[in-house]
């Protein structure tokens, strides 16, 4: 039996049982449920973990395609003065890849979208310990800002007069194997190559984890058969081992495998399959099942370093209204360099201060 498709989960069954939680995951859904019943359940559990995870980090974390449209020159979307080169912070990260982008006139009904080249954009913080290494990283690295070449972003038609639409890859890649691969096989069948492929001509894909128990193993990608969803991905060296239909390959930090493992024990304490109850003092008692808030902020606190958090910051310069992302390093307002300010940071607004707001 296989988990795999496009939603594959952070965690499969079987990474789930063997992880040391404590929970017998034979009584789900029931004790006399059979093995198809359990694993079932268990493929179920680890959707529904998955999702809590998405929803403490507020953004799906695995690779996927998106297009976003920003109006400008404005807050999100801004021109430097100095070197006409434009900055677009988008709503995802980390951006991995820029696939293609185009500009219009916001004043042009309907709009006479004109083309943007890929390369024509640059990743203003890229992520480390992806692509050209031998070992994924365990960090919450990356930016969600791009540049773009001068010329398509200008005061020409005024403030919020342009619109550009960028469509990228943002996140970490993420699939599993659709079909069995044997040890010493260069290709692999997967559910989804979103990310995997290089982001430069010739150059190296990412390196990723096949999560297959005692047979673990990295693997680099130098090539896919196609941009996203199902298909072949090339390997740089062949398997040491052979793997199963449903077992993980992923670039996901391990935080974030935790965070999935320790939300889906919280639904079994939940339901109360392996729970018991300690006599405390007389007429009282204490139910292990209770323990699943504290499993569940425990892999909230996992989650807060990759969570999508806004830093907005209102500051008393002329019509002036900036917004930072926490992996945004420079601001938009002429007067605010890396997050320092030539006023003054306070939690409060007195007059002539800047005040900083965290909101999500």
């Amino acid at each position: 039996m296989a988990v795999y498709g496009p939603g594959t989960p952070y965690v499969s069954p079987q990474l789930l049982t063997n992880a040391p939680t404590g929970i017998t995951w034979k009584t789900i859904p029931t004790p006399r449920a059979t093995a198809a019943e359990q694993y079932a359940e268990q493929v179920n559990i680890c959707a529904r973990a998955t999702s809590m995870v998405d929803t403490a980090c507020n953004q799906v974390l695995r690779a996927t395609v998106d297009t976003e449209t920003q109006y400008g020159p404005d807050y999100y979307l801004t021109l430097s003065n100095s070197t006409f080169v434009g900055r677009m912070v988008l709503q995802r990260w980390p951006v991995i890849q820029v696939i293609s982008g185009q500009w219009n006139s916001t004043a042009t009904f309907p709009p006479d979208w004109q083309p943007i080249p890929g390369s024509q954009f640059a990743i203003e913080r890229p992520i480390i310990g992806l692509y050209g290494t031998s070992a994924p990283s365990d960090a919450g690295d990356g930016g969600q800002a791009v540049l773009i070449a001068p010329g398509y972003l200008t005061w020409a038609y005024g403030r919020r007069g342009i619109a550009i639409q960028v469509t990228y890859v943002n996140g970490w890649p993420h699939t599993s194997l659709t079909v069995a691969a044997t040890a010493g096989s260069s290709v692999i069948q997967v559910d989804d190559c979103t990310g995997w492929a290089p982001v430069t001509p010739g150059g190296q894909g990412a390196t990723g984890v096949i999560k297959d128990a005692s047979d673990q193993e990295a693997v680099t990608v130098t090539a896919s058969s196609v941009t996203q969803g199902p298909g072949y991905l090339t390997l740089a060296s062949p398997l040491g081992f052979g793997h199963g239909a449903g077992v993980l390959l992923t670039t996901l930090p391990e935080q974030i495998q935790q965070a999935t493992i320790l939300f889906a024990a919280s639904q079994a304490l939940v339901r109360g399959a392996t729970a018991t109850t300690i006599q405390t003092i007389a007429g009282t008692g204490e139910a292990t099942a209770s323990g699943h808030d504290q499993l569940e902020a425990n892999a909230r606190a996992l989650c807060l370093p990759y969570k999508r958090t806004w830093l907005w910051t209102a500051c008393r310069r002329p019509q002036s209204l900036l917004t930072f992302s926490p992996l945004v390093t420079s601001s938009m307002c002429p007067g605010l360099q890396q997050r320092s300010c030539k006023h003054r940071w306070s939690t409060v607004k007195p007059a002539g201060i800047c005040s900083l707001v965290t909101t999500s």
